[in-house]
């Protein structure tokens, strides 16, 4: 405990040890230092008046067994407590009668002026606990003068000083704009790194880039045919996003059996043959209803995207009606990318740097600005990944992929973290890891 308090992991104040958060005698003006724990600092203020009265009653007592000075759960009942429970077991004493005759003692002599311009108001016995309430507005008073003196600084500490942080946050996919769900994300990061710098730490804000996968592969697809044929016509992040959705929306119509050629030329003639086209690619799909409910469904968006994009949707199509497997082309265009070959490094970095500057202008907003931006490919040509992949494999808790688990369907390959957590005889339930412990799956 006493190397706990030390390291400034719990929040008390040991009653006896000496302690650098404060002066060691009273002030009739005390002020609280910057880049020290203003709580702290108050508290040994309110040790510091005390501290006479408790060793004028146990005058034998070691100073480093005196119980510690820490915060209440509850202000109602009390501004700090002194808890004397294993101070009296080891003495063999009543803790309830030796706190209530503790508590009289002092509280006499405040009554009797002492330390009248000090903090404390006033004590308490409440069974083994000594409760502490203190003058308020003396407190308040103390911390609004640190926090006008201190400005932005108030609050600050260098307890995390030497200490290097990376905090990894908003890493979104680099193919579209920020949406609601990376918003909470970045304020939940970009805070914590705040905290963190506060409390003197050395912190480095990451953003991990997933260039690489079905998405991005479908994203630069549409990039490559299109960027040069049509300006931008909104923020760019934004543009990038839309060629997405467009081309999404035609891999997936090709995946029902509709040329998204097809549905286009529909369009163009008019309400009648886009409903004669749905009925066509309904009656074909038969009783498959996984089939009818999206080939309902793509036609819908397919028609809004036209309403709100139909200049660029107007150019993708053209390149769109030569590309006979938009799934197979998008996957060979990352398979490229992946072998490090020039031409489709050089369509993937222009595509994502360009989607990561619109969002950055978005972030810029909300005054976050990262550090660093980590790419998901250069892992992958660096061979971390496959690293990482063989040092799971040659583990005895890695569970290879399955077309037939236990439970008679397929299953990816996995590190049964339930098992590790177990032999490792990690604590399990309340205060410890869940039971059944959920696998830890391989996606790479």
């Amino acid at each position: 405990e006493r190397e706990r308090e030390k390291e400034g992991k719990k929040e008390g104040f040991v009653m006896g040890a000496a302690s650098n958060a404060g002066a060691e005698t009273p002030s009739n003006n005390p002020s609280l230092r910057a880049n020290e724990d203003a709580m702290r600092q108050i508290m040994h203020l309110v040790f510091s008046e005390i501290k006479p009265f408790v060793t004028q009653h146990e005058p034998d007592v070691p100073e480093d067994d005196l119980p510690e000075l820490s915060r209440t759960r509850d202000l109602s009942k009390a501004d700090f407590t002194v808890q004397w429970s294993r101070f009296c077991a080891k003495r063999k004493l009543n803790p309830a009668e030796y706190v209530k005759n503790l508590s009289e003692t002092i509280q006499k002599q405040i009554e009797d002026g002492a330390h009248q311009d000090g903090f404390i108001k006033s004590v308490q016995g409440v069974g083994p606990y000594m409760n502490i309430f203190v003058k308020r507005q003396k407190v308040f008073k103390l911390a609004i003068n640190a926090i006008i003196e201190q400005g932005t600084k108030y609050g600050c500490t260098n307890a995390g000083q030497g200490k290097k942080v990376i905090i990894e946050h908003t890493s979104s996919n680099p193919n579209a704009p920020l949406h609601i769900g990376n918003l909470r994300n970045v304020m939940i990061g970009a805070h914590l790194a705040r905290v963190m710098q506060a409390c003197g730490c050395e912190v480095t804000q990451a953003f991990y880039v997933n260039d690489l996968g079905a998405q991005i592969g479908l994203t630069a697809l549409a990039y490559s045919r299109i960027y040069t044929k049509i300006k931008p016509t909104m923020k760019i992040d934004q543009w990038i996003g839309a060629m997405y959705a467009v081309m999404n929306t035609c891999q997936e119509l090709q995946q029902v059996g509709v040329q998204p050629g097809d549905l286009e030329d529909a369009c163009k003639a008019g309400e009648d043959a886009v409903k004669a086209l749905l009925e066509k690619a309904l009656a074909e799909a038969g009783n498959d209803e996984k089939k009818i409910k999206s080939i309902n469904e793509y036609f819908d968006i397919y028609q809004d995207l036209r309403g709100r994009f139909q200049d660029m949707m107007d150019i993708m199509i053209q390149d769109v009606r030569e590309i006979s497997d938009i799934k197979t082309e998008a996957g060979k265009l990352n398979l490229a990318y992946e072998r490090q070959e020039p031409w489709a490094i050089k369509i993937f970095r222009k595509m994502v740097i360009d989607c990561l500057t619109g969002v950055q202008e978005t972030l810029s907003n909300y005054g976050v600005k990262h550090d660093r931006f980590d790419f998901e490919s250069e892992l992958g040509w660096e061979g971390s990944n496959d690293k990482v992949l063989e040092i799971m494999k040659n583990s005895d808790y890695f569970v290879p992929q399955t077309e037939c688990n236990d439970k008679g369907v397929p299953q990816g390959a996995y590190l049964d973290m339930d098992a590790f957590i177990r032999d490792q005889k990690f604590k399990i339930g309340k205060g410890g890891y869940q039971k059944d412990y959920p696998p830890l799956y391989v996606l790479r």
